[in-house]
């Protein structure tokens, strides 16, 4: 992971007003993204390469958490150039906004490409991101086959059995609805435990989900279960 994130703006004539709209919606775009993944304040600092059309965002504070956020900001730059009409992990509405007029930039006369970085593989901003943030804005899809992963924290018996899970990427709760006898069984194994639910998700209009109708659910063995570093390098020295 790397501690900063940059956007080069390729242009044969790039005006003051243009570089200033793509920066602000840059900013907006990482700022927010890493407010909504992360729970400590980030520190940023802004670098403007000589003679480059570069605009880099640094982490003056960096923290695994703080950095995992700019990777989330490129997976969802993948995820929209992609075509997926679902809010990424890590966005709402306003990061989704500010992709979409970064991408809107790329008008194949004076700009001729914008491109984000964070110290992996170059991500192009092509006009299909903002083909697929004008669908998702739009409000489609709203209904998707996917999973949740997450700690099981109540259970209810009140309508059927159902449970809810906190995501700790998005810090909310989504209710699960447990439609089988195994889901059922699964839960009430789970119950404080981190799990993962696949089924048919339901999103809000803004994108994160509220709830999921639960094919199967996996349990994961508690951390103190784990294998220990120093097993994992005794399993190694059997085959030395």
């Amino acid at each position: 992971m790397s501690n900063q994130i940059e956007i080069k703006i390729s242009a044969k004539r790039l005006s003051p007003e243009k570089f200033l709209e793509g920066a602000k919606d840059f900013f907006a775009m990482v700022q927010g993204v890493a407010k909504n993944v992360t729970n400590s304040t980030i520190n940023w600092t802004v670098e403007v390469d000589k003679g480059s059309e570069i605009l880099r965002m640094r982490i003056e504070n960096p923290t695994r958490e703080s950095e995992k956020s700019l990777d989330i900001v490129c997976q969802g730059m993948r995820s929209m150039r992609s075509g997926i009409r679902r809010i990424p992990n890590g966005f709402t509405r306003n990061e989704v906004s500010a992709a979409r007029r970064l991408a809107r930039l790329n008008d194949g006369d004076d700009i001729q490409s914008v491109t984000i970085k964070n110290g992996g593989p170059v991500e192009d901003v092509p006009m299909v991101v903002a083909e697929t943030a004008d669908a998702i804005l739009s409000g489609q899809p709203q209904i998707a086959f996917g999973g949740i992963e997450g700690e099981i924290i109540s259970l209810s018996a009140r309508h059927g059995l159902s449970c809810t899970i906190y995501d700790p990427i998005q810090h909310r709760e989504v209710t699960c609805y447990l439609q089988s006898k195994e889901a059922q069984a699964d839960a009430v194994k789970g119950y404080t435990k981190r799990i993962l639910a696949s089924g048919l998700i339901h999103y809000a209009k803004e994108g994160h989900a509220v709830s999921i109708t639960v094919d199967s659910m996996r349990i994961f063995r508690p951390d103190h279960e784990l294998p220990t570093i120093e097993d994992v390098q005794a399993m190694f020295k059997q085959y030395k």
